[in-house]
């Protein structure tokens, strides 16, 4: 399943639509249903998406939720600022094009990840792979392919294996780019002060901050091959996906899960075999006066697989619907 304008992402980025400030735990032990720190709302698990493939066409479906709902806000503003008249009314039209366009992406994304716009969620990488952009020169220093195709634009320098590796690679870089920030922000400061001992002190600050920096882009290109001068991608394998639920919403998935345990607990204490119609179980009865016991015999047909349907368990098949129209 592939929304229309597709955008392609060059940038290292793991999809999320709420804030990951803390999924130590999540990503530890990926529960259906986890509670986060202010106990407001849970993390529930409801679709794993796998593949190279399917994670990409994910990401770029996503994207195209986020454009068209931008649109939607500059189209809705443009058509409240316009006078009555044939400007504002092709402007209504497209506003409500645009709206219904959006309302069947919405929906098909919903039926292929239990995905939709309105609501937030918590992407969790588990298996991925982080690919350096090169450079032109580095493309051109490549030796020709045997096959004719065309050089690669991209070169492996990490395998994450785990959620917990995935998430530690997202905090080292999400820890650069905002010491990267308060850099900048502080060296605009510092050009501006005109006090002398105030421009000394922001000169100490500045240096102390951008020695942070340098020690942390030292280690992520020691353990991740990266740093904050060369642009990556991040090639996702495996994901799950996690809707920030309310508690109520928790409590029914949780609800669901102990139910489905139960069945699958009745299931397995259920006989493997009967020896007649009547429900009564065939033992040995017989041995010789040494203790030995004839096996017994399980009628055909009896044994039974203990497999149970999770019903209600949150979690999703990403099974591909025909595009939306």
């Amino acid at each position: 399943m592939r929304l229309t304008n597709a955008i392609l992402v060059s940038t290292v980025c793991a999809f999320t639509t709420v804030a990951l400030a803390d999924q130590s735990s999540a990503t530890k032990a990926a529960p259906a249903a986890q509670a986060d720190a202010a106990g407001q709302t849970s993390l529930v698990k409801i679709s794993s998406i796998e593949g190279k493939a399917a994670n990409d066409e994910f990401t770029r479906n996503v994207q195209v939720l986020q454009a068209q709902r931008q649109e939607i806000v500059k189209l809705n503003e443009s058509t409240n600022a316009a006078p009555a008249g044939k400007a504002h009314d092709e402007l209504q039209a497209q506003l409500d094009s645009a709206v219904k366009r959006l309302d069947a992406d919405n929906q098909t994304m919903a039926k292929t990840y239990g995905y939709s716009i309105l609501r937030n969620y918590v992407r969790i990488p588990e298996s991925s792979d982080i690919y350096i952009v090169l450079t032109e020169e580095e493309i051109a220093k490549q030796p020709a392919s045997k096959d004719g195709s065309a050089p690669s634009k991209t070169l492996k320098v990490a395998t994450l294996n785990d959620a917990q590796a995935n998430q530690s690679f997202q905090t080292a870089v999400q820890n650069l780019q905002q010491l990267r920030q308060q850099a900048a922000a502080m060296k605009a400061t510092l050009d501006a002060s005109t006090d002398s001992k105030d421009k000394a002190y922001q000169q100490g600050q500045f240096d102390l901050l951008l020695k942070q920096l340098n020690e942390a882009n030292a280690a992520a290109t020691k353990t991740y091959a990266f740093n904050l001068n060369r642009q990556y991608v991040m090639s996702i394998e495996k994901s799950t996906l996690y809707i920030a639920a309310t508690p109520e919403e928790a409590a029914k998935v949780q609800q669901s899960e102990d139910a489905a345990a139960k069945g699958a607990a009745k299931s397995d204490a259920k006989p493997a075999a009967k020896a007649d119609g009547k429900g009564a179980t065939k033992t040995a009865a017989k041995g010789d006066a040494k203790g030995d016991a004839k096996p017994a015999a399980a009628a055909k047909g009896a044994k039974t697989d203990a497999k149970t349907d999770a019903k209600g368990t949150a979690k999703t098949d990403a099974k591909t619907p025909p595009p939306p129209q």
